[in-house]
């Protein structure tokens, strides 16, 4: 990967073999052992362990205790929140996520799937709102929540193949869908509607409608939801859905996006 800086400056060998190691992530599994980083940077384990070691205790990784393995922590995905804050992503969705908020007077939350889990990146709750949940950086479950579904229907087949191993299809509610088969059925339905509905999956009551975003190469970036009660969304559903439907192409026009989301 290049670099930006100044090329005739010094470079600190142990803070550019911790680069490298981070770079690792840009290229290969979501989580690398030692021996992964060993064999790919062509330095000893010792090394390796003292730079994962480094990273760890500050977060910027974050380890496995299933299989000691180390994958992306929570300081890199603030990091990247703060650079997504510089760039076109979030700043094309905000005007049209407060829009929906305001619209119908319920928080909206938009998500991003991040190491096989659905990570909360930006929302927006009214003025009335009693529950602010969930916060930004949480991750929520992947097949109760409607912006789990989307994501996963309208991610490439690696990436769903990935989420959907690493699911424990818990069951939450007398709702939640509990195992994989039915959820993959549920994914055709979504992209047969370009729209995901939570209905009480992960907290009784409560329900949401969902929408994906695409970037200009027709590459799914994002997916935004919108909750309340269970009499909210129904009583509102064909608004909600048009609203959602009109979002979710807006956003997607504004970052580039030329495709069809919605065939009727």
């Amino acid at each position: 990967m290049a670099r930006n800086g100044d090329s005739d400056g010094r470079i600190i060998q142990s803070v550019e073999r911790a680069v490298k190691a981070l770079f690792l992530f840009l290229e290969h599994e979501n989580e690398l052992g030692i021996k992964d980083f060993a064999s790919l940077l062509d330095l000893p384990k010792p090394t390796i362990y003292s730079i994962v070691n480094t990273l760890t205790v500050y977060e910027v990784l974050e380890q496995n205790p299933d299989n000691s393995k180390y994958h992306l922590g929570p300081v890199a995905f603030r990091l990247g929140l703060q650079y997504l804050r510089h760039k076109d992503l979030l700043s094309s969705m905000i005007v049209w996520i407060e829009r929906l908020s305001y619209k119908f007077r319920k928080s909206v939350n938009v998500c991003m799937l991040i190491a096989n889990q659905v990570v909360v990146v930006h929302k927006v709750d009214p003025d009335e709102a009693i529950i602010s949940y969930p916060n930004i950086g949480a991750a929520v479950p992947t097949h109760a929540t409607a912006n789990g579904k989307v994501l996963l229907a309208y991610c490439d087949e690696k990436t769903r193949d990935k989420a959907l191993a690493a699911c424990s299809f818990e069951t939450v509610t007398d709702t939640t869908i509990g195992n994989r088969r039915d959820f993959e059925k549920e994914l055709e339905t979504v992209r047969k509607e370009g729209v995901g509905f939570n209905r009480g999956e992960g907290v009784v009551g409560i329900w949401a409608m969902s929408g994906p975003i695409f970037n200009h190469n027709s590459q799914l970036v994002a997916s935004f939801a919108i909750s309340g009660t269970e009499t909210f969304v129904k009583e509102y559903q064909d608004k909600l859905m048009a609203e959602v439907r009109k979002t979710s192409l807006s956003i997607s026009r504004q970052l580039g996006y030329s495709g069809n989301i919605y065939h009727f």
